[in-house]
């Protein structure tokens, strides 16, 4: 802060008080106001003009120093003021605009440190999730696969059972009304059989789809993070690559298991379901 007087005439002063200096965010302030006032031997009254009115300063001289207490908003605030040039203060003015760009260029890399940190963990986060929902689809795939066999089995069973109905029919008289509620019966069941073992069908099919659109997401997501584990070596891809494998491996055997359960379907043994 510097008060400078540019004019003194029978006890009346004016001038301007200039302030340079950063607040806390390392950003500059600076400002010039003009004053005016009187000065009495060594006592001096300043009123400085600050944008919505005046604030007032009162204070002495004491050899090259000024002393002065300023009065603003029901709080008052002193200061001392050695005499110098102006050339001294734009010295010390540049030394703060240096010291404050320095501030802010800290400031300004802290913040960015933190958000490469808080990045980092959203990203570490995804990359762990991930790997979660593949080891899971993974040991999904396990279960599935097993009971793949007890569905082949269970269409083979379907397929003896519908071809010892079919058998019994024609060993019924159709032509009496007790024969021909029994064959139609027989019908209804064999219907009946035919439905649970295409819906079962159906669901493995349904299953199928929705395992190949897990895979072209998981394998996109994964590719992705694997990049970001090779340009940033802070973050750990160990467990999304070993899901990954594992989920891989699961998912070409489920894909034999299928060709086997679809075969098993439309096969034909004596008779069609």
């Amino acid at each position: 802060m510097m008060v400078q007087i540019t004019s003194a005439d029978e006890g009346k002063i004016s001038g301007t008080v200039s302030i340079v200096g950063a607040v806390q965010d390392g950003k500059n302030i600076a400002g010039a106001r003009p004053f005016s006032g009187t000065i009495d031997g060594k006592a001096i009254n300043l009123s400085i003009e600050n944008g919505t009115g005046v604030s007032l300063a009162t204070g002495a001289i004491e050899g090259d120093k000024l002393r002065l207490t300023w009065f603003a908003n029901g709080s008052s605030t002193q200061a001392t003021f050695e005499k110098s040039d102006a050339a001294r203060f734009g010295e010390l003015a540049d030394a703060s605009r240096t010291r404050a760009a320095e501030k802010r260029q800290d400031i300004e890399s802290l913040a960015a440190a933190k958000d490469r940190t808080q990045r980092r963990s959203e990203t570490q986060k995804s990359i762990e999730k991930l790997a979660d929902k593949v080891f899971s689809k993974a040991n999904e795939l396990s279960e599935k696969s097993r009971k793949i066999d007890v569905l082949i089995a269970g269409y083979q069973a379907a397929r003896n059972r519908t071809a010892k109905m079919k058998t019994a029919i024609q060993h019924i008289n159709a032509k009496s009304p007790e024969g021909s509620y029994q064959i139609s019966q027989i019908n209804y069941q064999m219907n009946d059989l035919a439905n649970d073992i295409e819906s079962i069908h159906i669901s493995v099919q349904n299953y199928r789809a929705a395992l190949i659109g897990f895979a072209n997401d998981a394998g996109s997501q994964s590719s992705q993070h694997l990049a970001e584990c090779q340009t940033d070596r802070l973050l750990d891809c160990s467990r999304l690559s070993a899901s990954m494998l594992l989920f891989q491996s699961r998912y070409k055997q489920f894909q034999r298991d299928y060709q086997r359960e679809n075969t098993a379907y439309n096969a034909k043994s004596g008779a069609d379901i």
